[in-house]
Order: C-alpha cells, then sequence, then structure tokens
C-alpha cells in the first residue's frame, strides 16, 4: 500500500496535469472565439459583397428552402427579408411549366455533375415573367450535399435583343427573297423584250441588207462591201442580242426543265472559256417548282461565272443528283481554292448571295477551298416543302 505521502504526491501531479489541460482547453476556448468571431465578420463582409451585386445570389437546403437571398434577388422577384425568414421555396420563382426540369436539374447537380447554366421562365411573386440563366453548385458538408448555391441572371433584355435580331434578320431575308423574286420577273419581262422587239427588228434589218445587196450592181463595190459590213455587224448584234437574252432567261428553263438548260449551259460555257466542264446529271427528271429551278439555275450560273473570275482553272465537274426528298448540287473546280478568310469575308457578297437564293426552302451552300487544288459549292435544298 502507498504510504500518505506518496498519496498526496499522485494527487498534486493529478491536479498539476489537470491545471495544465484547463489551460489547453482555455487557450482552444479563446482560440475558438476569435475563429468564430472571424467567421462571422466575413459572413457579413460576404453578405455585405454580394448585396452589392447586380445578380442574385442564393443558397437552399435540400428541399428546396432558400436559406439566403441577396437584396437584389428579393428585389427582383418582389419579397421581403421576413417573407424570406419565414420560408420561401426555390420552385416559387419558376412558372409551373418549367418546374420538373428545374427539379432534375437540380437532382443532376447534387448527383455531381457540373452546372453550365439553365435557361428557364422565372416568375416573380406578383405573377409576372422573365428569362433567367441559373448558374448552381452543390453545397458539400463532411464530403456529403447538403444544398445548393447559386447565381441568377436576367436575361430577357438578352432575349428581347436576340427576338429583335431575329426578326430583322427574318425581315432581310424575306426582302432579299422578294428582291430576287422581282428581279427575275424582270429578267423574264427584259429577256422577252430583247428577244421579241430587237431580235425581230434587227432580222427586219438585215432582210433590208438583203435586199439593198441584191439590187447593188456588180461595178458598186464600195456600197456592196459597205452593205455587206453592215450585214456582218447586224449578224455579231443579233448573235450578241441571243447571248444576252439567254443569260438573262434561258428559255429552256421555262420550256425543258433544270437539267436540260444547264446542259445547254454547260456547253455555251466551255465554247466561250476553253475551260472543260463536266456535267454528270440525275438520270431521271424530277419535278421542281419554277422559284426553285431558278435559284439553282442561278448558284450554278454564278458559280461558273466566279470560276472564271477567280479561280484560274481548267477543269470544273457539275453533278446534280436528287437524293429522296433533297436535291443536292456539286460544283468543283480544279483552281487556286478560295481561302477560309475569302469565305468569310464580309466583302463576299456573292457569295451570301449564292446562301440566300435556297434559304426560303431552308436549302444550304456550303463553300470549301483547297490551295492549288480548287474551290467546292455544294448545295442541297428540299424538293418539295417537309424537309430541311
Amino acid at each position: 500500500m502507498n504510504s500518505p505521502s506518496e498519496k498526496i504526491k499522485t494527487l498534486e501531479a493529478e491536479i498539476r496535469s489537470l491545471k495544465s489541460r484547463i489551460k489547453e482547453l482555455e487557450k482552444a476556448e479563446i482560440r475558438l472565439m476569435k475563429a468564430e468571431h472571424e467567421l462571422i465578420k466575413n459572413e457579413k463582409r460576404f453578405r455585405e459583397l454580394v448585396d452589392l451585386l447586380p445578380q442574385t445570389v442564393y443558397e437552399m437546403d435540400l428541399k428546396g428552402n432558400l436559406t439566403f437571398t441577396n437584396k437584389y434577388g428579393l428585389q427582383s422577384f418582389g419579397y421581403s427579408k421576413q417573407e424570406l425568414d419565414k420560408g420561401i421555396n426555390l420552385f416559387q420563382l419558376f412558372v409551373a411549366s418549367e418546374r420538373e426540369r428545374v427539379r432534375e436539374n437540380i437532382h443532376s447537380i447534387l448527383n455531381g455533375n457540373p452546372s453550365r447554366g439553365n435557361e428557364y421562365i422565372s416568375q416573380r411573386k406578383d405573377g409576372t415573367t422573365f428569362h433567367s440563366l441559373f448558374y448552381s453548385n452543390a453545397i458539400i458538408q463532411n464530403g456529403k450535399p447538403v444544398g445548393l448555391r447559386g447565381v441568377v441572371i436576367d436575361i430577357d433584355d438578352r432575349k428581347k435583343a436576340e427576338s429583335d435580331l431575329k426578326e430583322s434578320r427574318d425581315q432581310l431575308r424575306n426582302l432579299a427573297s422578294h428582291l430576287q423574286t422581282v428581279r427575275e420577273e424582270e429578267r423574264l419581262i427584259i429577256a422577252r423584250e430583247i428577244h421579241d422587239e430587237l431580235g425581230q427588228s434587227l432580222t427586219a434589218l438585215k432582210m433590208d441588207l438583203i435586199w439593198m445587196q441584191k439590187r447593188l450592181s456588180p461595178e458598186q463595190v464600195e456600197q456592196v462591201q459597205k452593205v455587206r459590213s453592215m450585214s456582218a455587224l447586224v449578224d455579231t448584234t443579233i448573235q450578241t442580242v441571243r447571248r444576252i437574252s439567254t443569260e438573262l432567261r434561258p428559255g429552256l428553263i421555262d420550256d425543258l426543265g433544270l437539267q436540260a438548260a444547264m446542259e445547254w449551259y454547260c456547253g455555251e460555257f466551255q465554247n466561250r472559256t476553253g475551260i472543260e466542264c463536266k456535267l454528270e446529271l440525275n438520270e431521271d427528271e424530277f419535278q421542281l417548282e419554277q422559284d426553285r429551278v431558278i435559284a439553282v439555275f442561278r448558284i450554278f450560273q454564278e458559280a461558273l461565272t466566279n470560276v472564271v473570275r477567280h479561280a484560274n482553272a481548267t477543269k470544273i465537274y457539275i453533278g446534280l443528283h436528287r437524293n429522296s426528298n433533297l436535291l443536292s448540287m456539286e460544283i468543283r473546280d480544279n483552281g487556286i481554292g478560295i481561302t477560309e478568310d475569302q469565305i468569310h469575308s464580309p466583302k463576299s457578297l456573292g457569295l451570301v448571295g449564292l446562301r440566300e437564293r435556297v434559304n426560303p426552302w431552308g436549302g444550304k451552300v456550303i463553300i470549301s477551298g483547297v490551295k492549288n487544288m480548287g474551290t467546292t459549292v455544294k448545295v442541297t435544298l428540299p424538293i418539295q416543302d417537309g424537309e430541311k
């Protein structure tokens, strides 16, 4: 058994150890109080900062109850701080039709999937709505999600600007389409007038020159030569009139259709430019409304004109095929090749015009080029409405 003196020594040692532990606890308590004070100060700073933001900042628990919203958020959605304290659920901030999608996105974020921003139609307390963009992340504590924290951006102005821009583009496209139609109608009228009026007048003049030449005697050498020169000039003018009339509106388009007009134009183009023109057409003729026929032919015509002007090519391949309800045309040359800068240049109005020709029916024009290997123009166009 321990003597009384030994027991006293043991008690004194325990007392000293206890005092040491008490001091350590006091120090730990002081550190904890300082940390709590710092946390309160940081939280106050955080709330003051987020109250300065011109966007809604919020936090919610797993049930969707808002645990924090900055001043802008309360003002934006029309709620008071007292109403927030009583309880506001996140789903109250959306129109009914959006809530299921919101629920699915929240579930996805809580399962660890990143939020890339989701657009919704939000609802204020008074029932008015606006377009919003939500960015959210899970609040993680002890390795588990306990809620969401995020930012809400009012994008009503952006949506209105997008809508106005789309409306302006649609108006411009409708105007461009109308102008194309008017232009084709004017071309048709001018082509007919040139062919009928000017062509007939030149033919009559030719006949008069023949009549005059027959009545000149061989001795009138100078007069005979002049009449022959005038007759040759009239022949050249007649050919020019025919060419201009045909360029304005090939009669074959109206009489025999797109494929026949393309065959004729390729032959004329090859004879006129010396550029080899290979044409591959769909085996079976297909019906296409006249406006679309004109659009495809004009793209074909303008693409060949661009080859002469810019490509420095010696060969051109043209393919025209039908695949179900889609008409596809490919024009490929072996020239210097268009560059990306030229394709996207705002000065390349001709390329914009090619695209606009098929835009009314949901058609597409894709232009690409390879340096020193040529340029390719690919056109797709629904043969009938319904497939775009």
